[in-house]
């Protein structure tokens, strides 16, 4: 063998053990029942198919023996066959991560699987063709007359699915949409490279590097939904604390004015038995307003959300801000608890913050109700009328440590809005700023 068939076959069997350590992981860590899980598997076992059939081609280059010659062969179309096969996985990936949020117009599906379905069939009529490439007697492979063509459409395929990531960047975690972009940007220049070199493979080393960026990519986007479901659960079971902890004052308080009702009964009977109605009064008076608070806000049915409302509502209260709440929400809303939560904490304290900065004229309205198979959730607060935005996003103005994800909470709540088909939209006019969810319940 000569020495660039040693680089190679080294190299790919490299590329082969990082790719099964990665599916490795991937078995142990994903949930194995999640179809995104099973493609991403799909797409990593074509990769090893890629690298595993290049191995066996190279070994074969130049071998005479019987064997070879079917062996040659067959390694070269299945080379070029899991190289669609890959294309065909990442676009499938990419399609139904986006579709767990929003959904995709059929034409852009029809388009980029068009393109798969002529990529496999040009690969397949190229066995018979020669058009992509040939074996002479010797066993050598050699590139044929559209070996170029190879190489363009699955080029063509990634920069489609580029445009794609980026016109739907806002489904992406910042993080999660930068990883997917360099893994694509690897593979195009990959096959750029094949088509000016023959020798090294550069698309198994690219292909590998892309696997390896992209399994980055998931775990930290993986890393970072976990992180924010359990802060948002952390602040509800805050939230359910500090009501629970209030509601169990108020029974101590009413034990204790229950138990000293005797004595006040006394102390009337006395004034009435002497007839000093003024002092009975003023006693009367005095203990009213020794009794303890016996409203309740109840803002609806659902503990979790009513629990948020609550607390959100003596802040409001201890800080002079109008706090209107009319929502119709069920215990079993059609919405899981945690979602709700992400939309009514996150727009509720954003706009607590927005209220914290005027002096006069503070006000928070909220409103929900259900049509039908749709939730419409609106937040309506004064501000100052500054706004900040990143592009045509608007994010919070209080501080944020979260320096990769600045604006969490805006943009938390329009994925959840997306998982539920729904939409998110907000506005600022003049001095009011409008928060509107709308979901599409379940049930």
């Amino acid at each position: 063998m000569e020495t660039i068939n040693y680089i190679s076959v080294s190299l790919g069997v490299f590329c082969i053990v990082i790719s099964l350590i990665i599916i490795i992981c991937a078995l142990t860590e994903f949930e194995k029942r999640s179809k995104l899980n099973r493609i991403f598997g799909g797409f990593v076992l074509s990769t090893i198919g890629i690298v595993s059939s290049d191995i066996v081609a190279w070994l074969m280059t130049g071998n005479t023996k019987p064997y070879a010659y079917y062996l040659i062969r067959i390694s070269n179309f299945l080379h070029y066959m899991f190289g669609v096969f890959v294309l065909i996985a990442i676009t499938y990936y990419l399609l139904t991560y986006i579709e767990l949020k929003i959904k995709i117009p059929r034409g852009i599906k029809v388009t980029v699987f068009s393109l798969c379905a002529l990529s496999l069939i040009l690969t397949v009529t190229s066995q018979f063709t020669g058009i992509y490439y040939f074996i002479d007697e010797y066993n050598v492979y050699h590139r044929g007359r559209l070996f170029w063509l190879s190489q363009i459409l699955p080029n063509v395929g990634m920069v489609i699915n580029m445009g794609i990531m980026l016109f739907y960047r806002k489904v992406f975690g910042r993080k999660f949409l930068w990883f997917s972009l360099v893994y694509m940007i690897l593979p195009i220049t990959a096959l750029c490279l094949s088509l000016l070199f023959f020798g090294i493979t550069f698309i198994n080393i690219a292909t590998t590097l892309s696997v390896l960026i992209l399994y980055i990519g998931v775990q930290t986007e993986r890393s970072y939904n976990m992180a924010l479901h359990i802060k948002v659960m952390d602040n509800q079971l805050l939230l359910q604390g500090e009501h629970y902890q209030t509601l169990q004052k108020h029974i101590d308080d009413t034990k204790r004015a229950r138990h000293d009702l005797r004595h006040h009964l006394s102390v009337f009977q006395s004034y009435v038995d002497t007839g000093e109605t003024q002092k009975l009064t003023e006693y009367i008076n005095e203990y009213k307003d020794s009794l303890p608070d016996d409203t309740q806000l109840i803002f609806c049915e659902n503990y979790a959300v009513n629990s948020i409302l609550w607390y959100y509502a003596g802040i409001a209260k201890s800080e002079g801000i109008q706090f209107d709440v009319h929502i119709e929400l069920h215990k079993k809303a059609g919405v899981s608890d945690s979602d709700l939560c992400i939309i009514f904490g996150n727009c509720v304290e954003n706009a607590i913050e927005a209220c914290r900065k005027l002096s006069s004229d503070k006000y928070i309205k909220i409103n929900s109700k259900i049509t039908g198979k749709l939730l419409v959730i609106t937040i309506d607060n004064s501000f100052d009328g500054i706004i900040k935005k990143d592009g045509e996003s608007f994010i919070s103005r209080k501080y944020n440590d979260e320096e990769n994800h600045p604006g969490i909470g805006v943009s938390s709540v329009e994925v959840v809005a997306r998982k539920y088909g729904g939409e998110a939209v907000f506005e600022a006019v003049g001095n009011l700023f409008q928060a509107s969810v709308m979901l599409r319940i379940k049930g």
